[in-house]
């Protein structure tokens, strides 16, 4: 519905950097639709923090970093964790060493950006929902936006638009939209980022004051600015859904 096209130079690095956001998505999706079982997390997020380029790094250093990330969820740990990151090709092991593919190196600041995120997203949704609680597909996918995941945001609700028939296809469409708007202003798509964003308020205010818990109206007071940032390439802190423990500044 709203693609998403990159200015990565060359054909082929272009369909790698793609192939890689879709991988990241399609984990983040899995670790948020169930966090407490969400272990590889920990050891992605723990290879992000070692590596300095996607470089290979001995099992033992990642995993003891992963032990101390999986603290404040409870994980307890083991190699079978990789499972899900090796499936999917982001990382390989071999040799007592982890490190991600050659063909992704050149893209290693959106992987680690999106470990890291995702992590901390992972942690706020093993608590409780706020009270009154917002309906739990579109709570999780307002979380997904709050920690900066705007890709797998986008795919989170462009899934819950295509199944819907009714009152609510708007309101996720606009929520594809802003999410899309906030990816395309991180890449430096100022004028997809613009464009974006109008139709999201546009079609966001028809569900003012609120809807499925979200406070529509503080929404747009938040995102009132930002389609003069978004012209300019400016920074501040995202707008922020439903968690204060958000991404706290821009980027």
């Amino acid at each position: 519905m709203v693609p998403l096209v990159e200015g990565v130079p060359g054909a082929q690095d272009r369909g790698l950097y793609v192939r890689l956001k879709h991988a990241l998505s399609e984990l983040t999706l899995r670790a948020t639709a169930q966090p407490t079982g969400a272990r590889f997390v920990a050891w992605m997020a723990a290879y992000a923090r070692l590596a300095a380029w996607g470089e290979a790094v001995p099992e033992e250093d990642v995993r003891a970093e992963a032990v101390r990330l999986a603290r404040p969820a409870g994980w307890a740990l083991s190699l079978s964790d990789l499972a899900p990151l090796i499936r999917v090709r982001v990382l390989w092991r071999g040799a007592g060493r982890l490190s991600a593919p050659r063909a992704y190196r050149p893209h290693w600041r959106y992987f680690r950006q999106q470990a890291d995120r995702l992590h901390r997203a992972v942690l706020f949704l093993m608590d409780p929902p706020p009270a009154p609680e917002p309906e739990r597909s579109t709570y999780r996918g307002l979380v997904l936006f709050d920690f900066g995941l705007f890709f797998a945001c986008h795919e989170h609700f462009e899934g819950l638009w295509r199944d819907t028939v009714g009152e609510d296809r708007d309101f996720y469409q606009g929520l594809v939209q802003l999410a899309a708007a906030f990816y395309h202003h991180e890449k430096g798509n100022s004028r997809g980022a613009v464009a974006l964003l109008r139709r999201a308020m546009r079609r966001l205010a028809s569900y003012r004051p609120s809807h499925q818990g979200l406070d529509v109206d503080a929404l747009l007071h938040q995102l009132g600015p930002w389609e003069a940032r978004f012209a300019l390439g400016a920074r501040a802190p995202y707008p922020v859904l439903v968690s204060s423990r958000g991404l706290t500044g821009g980027g």
